[in-house]
């Protein structure tokens, strides 16, 4: 993607924490970009594959965004269409994100998801490609308290994602893999390995301290999907999912204690997770 096709997507794209705009704000700016990208694509100004991918998945996202999974169906059906004879990895870029998959449900296309998902996982069996993979678990297992998620699901997931943790156990980014797996089980169940997850933050604690290093990758790129974090990113990302999910399963204190040893480690102070900790 050209350099000005950036640029524009950068100043349109709500990133990071929403709340500093107001609902008004945050909806006006999904809906410009959404327009924005779909015009990239019917006017032909974007041409590369990856290119026209990255504008399907963000246009789904900002759907999600709003809520709309009728939105986000349709779209999603265009853009399965899209990859369909490009390869079996690209499956995963389909159902790596949870707010898609969350908006899909709210709206009856739960199914609809967790076929994409299966298919991904069963055609990639031997695939490589371990941070995408690793990245259609995360939202498969991602639970909240507005939205359910069926017990045959979760645990096809959770099987899913036990074999790729077996897999991956040589790789750097295992403990991240294994702590965020961690978290999502303790989030959905209330109960789980609380000292293991523990420990792995503490393990993690070692990777807030490195230099924060720019994103190479604009939200939604194929390439963001398949290269792994970087230490501290992973660290920031597990400890703060671990926290998170200590709140969420009623271990107060354990999350609290956790939470300011890690700042005290380098993790950068969260409001969200400050806003929930404030209320326990």
């Amino acid at each position: 993607m050209d350099e000005p096709m950036r640029k524009r997507f950068v100043e349109l794209k709500v990133i990071g924490q929403r709340f500093n705009l107001s609902p008004k704000e945050t909806s006006e700016k999904d809906i410009s970009l959404i327009s924005y990208l779909k015009s990239l694509i019917e006017n032909g100004f974007v041409k590369e594959f990856e290119d026209i991918g990255f504008c399907y998945w963000n246009i789904s996202d900002n759907y999600a965004l709003l809520k709309d999974g009728h939105s986000v169906f349709d779209n999603h059906k265009k853009f399965c269409e899209y990859i369909r004879n490009e390869g079996t990895t690209y499956l995963y870029w389909l159902v790596c994100d949870a707010t898609q998959r969350l908006a899909l449900q709210k709206d009856g296309y739960n199914e609809f998801w967790w076929n994409l998902y299966r298919k991904a996982i069963e055609e990639n069996e031997n695939n490589e490609y371990y941070f995408a993979a690793f990245n259609a678990h995360r939202a498969a297992l991602y639970t909240n308290n507005s939205m359910e998620i069926s017990q045959d699901n979760f645990a096809y997931a959770k099987w899913s994602c036990e074999k790729f943790l077996s897999k991956t156990k040589a790789t750097s980014e295992y403990s991240f893999y294994k702590l965020i797996y961690l978290s999502q089980i303790l989030k959905f169940s209330k109960a789980g390995n609380i000292s293991e997850m523990c420990k792995l933050c503490t393990t993690l604690f070692k990777y807030l301290s490195e230099a924060k290093k720019e994103n190479a990758f604009l939200v939604g790129e194929w390439k963001s999907f398949i290269t792994p974090f970087d230490k501290r990113k992973q660290g920031v990302v597990g400890i703060t999912s671990a926290i998170n999910a200590l709140i969420s399963a009623n271990h107060n204190e354990e999350a609290k204690e956790l939470y300011f040893d890690a700042c005290s480690a380098g993790l950068p102070k969260n409001h969200y997770v400050e806003t929930r900790l404030k209320f326990l």
